[in-house]
């Protein structure tokens, strides 16, 4: 058997899986040939591996088979720095060892010195031979040595510790290393007939779990030019990125990198329909009978009967199951659910990409596409008095923009994070395709004031039968303090009656509202020059039975 050096060369990632190629030569003599590619992740689902082969050789693939086989961890340069790095500090040690024993003797030669130069002292001084001024010296010169050799062989001493410490731990990582378990991983074994000598390059790709990558967007608008509306025209910079995420077990260098949108399923069986069951609430348990009663009741359950009548079932009321006809659901393993959303996408990334096994995100550049918006502000001032850039973005690009997060910048400024994606009321962000529009706010302008405040607030004296009819008005007032002229898109709201003797009218609205929605939404379209200002006023009328209570009235 012919163990195989592979390398991976592509990689293509879903939002939940990845596609793993390795490609690898080796030259092949006539006859029957095994190769194994071993050192596979355990991330690898071995039900999705397919090998092929291409070359100079005349070879053909007879069978594959994937196995776990256990590796054992080379005595890398890991082990061999460590056993130099002990080796090195035990002969440091042994240094410091031999300062300790020439302190240690210094300290005992001291000691020995100064009991016999006590003896002699005495007697010299006795027989009138030595003057005490002999001994102080003599003493000075001992306690002297002895102070210096115990301060040594303290040094000493704490350095041999701290270093007995550093060695066992690095022993300890060398036991380690020596005595690790073999690794589990995946090897894929191939068998090949040749009929002709020559290069064959064997190509195997498996699905890995454990990887995933999803959009990102950059988008950057010019600062915009100081002139009239028609030409507001400022270049919108989008860069397109996948942020890929991967702990898969092998790292993927300088590799020919693919985003797809796909979500392969290996378990390709429609599932099966179980039945869906309706039923009517079990009857009430009938009520407990005395105790005197109970008894003949409680004996007559254990007498013998021709045929039991079953328990009554359990149901559950409304549309529900029933328990005890629900069958028992075995565990079936976790596919990928399919979206039919059309068509697949693939982005092929342009650069080699390196995408380590770490669990990290790593930003890969899909596509750096310019585009032009059409710019105005909106403004709700009964939410916020303040008025918001806004840019619409025509997708006239051949690039399928999916819903993610984008940074915002606008001219040299970071603006904040918003989501690129169309938005359909009622419905999941969904993708812009080519030609669609999607909207990006830009932030607040102070040049442009918003401002609104409630003017009546009134109660009509005048009753109609029973009922109660109440009079609101509003005002806005938009000023524009750019220096070019402005569309301002105004949204404001009257109240939408949730009961049938509740009931609200629009009395008046100037100008006239560019839009009103079933749902009360007011939206008013204004042009302002330079400097210009613009009222908006509305008047609507609640009117209710006086005997109902209202909520949901305007307090101002």
């Amino acid at each position: 058997m012919t163990d195989l050096n592979t390398t991976i060369t592509e990689v293509t990632i879903y939002p939940n899986r990845a596609r793993v190629t390795r490609r690898g030569t080796v030259e092949l003599k006539q006859g029957e040939h095994r190769l194994q590619v071993g050192e596979l992740p355990l991330s690898l689902l071995p039900e999705s591996v397919r090998a092929a082969g291409k070359g100079t050789a005349q070879a053909r693939i007879l069978a594959m088979d994937v196995t776990k086989a256990f590796y054992q961890e080379p005595p890398t340069a890991t082990v061999a720095e460590l056993e130099k790095e002990i080796e090195k500090l035990e002969d440091q040690d042994k240094t410091l060892a031999d300062q300790a024993a020439a302190h240690q003797a210094q300290l005992e030669f001291l000691k020995g010195l100064g009991t016999a130069a006590g003896e002699n002292l005495s007697r010299g001084i006795a027989f009138g031979k030595s003057k005490v001024a002999d001994g102080q010296e003599m003493l000075a010169f001992i306690a002297e040595g002895m102070a210096a050799a115990s301060q040594g062989l303290r040094e000493t001493t704490a350095q041999r510790r701290d270093m007995e410490k550093e060695l066992t731990k690095l022993r300890n990582e060398l036991e380690q290393q020596r005595s690790a378990r073999p690794r589990e991983r995946y090897a894929v074994t191939v068998d090949a007939e040749v009929l002709g000598q020559g290069d064959f390059e064997l190509e195997v790709t498996y699905v890995v779990r454990n990887a995933s990558w999803k959009p990102l967007y950059d988008l950057r608008l010019d600062s915009d030019p100081i002139s009239d509306l028609q030409s507001q025209i400022s270049n919108l910079n989008l860069t397109y990125l996948g942020q890929v995420t991967q702990r898969t077990g092998e790292d993927w260098e300088e590799v020919a990198l693919s985003l797809s949108t796909a979500k392969p399923a290996l378990a390709t069986i429609l599932p099966e329909l179980r039945p869906w069951y309706v039923s009517v609430p079990a009857p009430p348990p009938p009520i407990a009978a005395p105790a005197a009663k109970r008894a003949p009741a409680m004996l007559a359950r254990f007498a013998p009967t021709a045929a039991e009548e079953p328990a009554p079932e359990m149901m559950l009321t409304g549309i529900e199951m029933e328990e005890e006809a629900e069958p028992v659901v075995e565990m079936e393993a976790v596919t990928a659910e399919v979206e039919e959303t059309g068509a697949a996408l693939t982005f092929r990334v342009a650069k080699p990409a390196t995408i380590p096994s770490d669990g990290s995100p790593h930003k890969t550049t899909v596509a750096a596409l310019s585009l032009t918006p059409r710019l105005d502000y909106v403004a709700a001032p009964k939410l916020v008095s303040q008025a918001y850039r806004r840019a619409t973005v025509t997708n006239d690009t051949d690039y399928v923009f999916l819903p993610g997060p984008a940074n915002v910048f606008y001219g040299g400024e970071y603006v904040g994070t918003t989501t690129l994606a169309t938005i359909v009321s009622g419905q999941e962000p969904g993708a812009v395709a080519p030609g669609q529009e999607f909207k990006v706010f830009l932030g607040v302008d102070e040049r442009i004031k918003v401002s609104r405040e409630l003017v009546a607030s009134e109660v009509d004296k005048k009753f109609i039968g029973d009922r109660r009819r109440l009079h609101y008005a509003y005002r806005i007032k938009v000023q524009n303090l750019r220096d070019g002229q402005e569309k301002i898109i105004v949204s404001d709201q009257i109240p939408v009656a949730r009961h049938e003797e509740i009931k609200v009218r629009l009395d008046m609205a100037e100008p006239k509202p560019t839009k009103q929605t079933e749902l009360g939404t007011l939206e008013w379209e204004l042009d302002l020059e330079p400097g210009e200002e613009q009222a908006i006023r509305f008047d609507f009328n609640v009117e209710h039975p006086r005997s109902l209570a209202v909520i949901g009235l305007p307090r101002e």
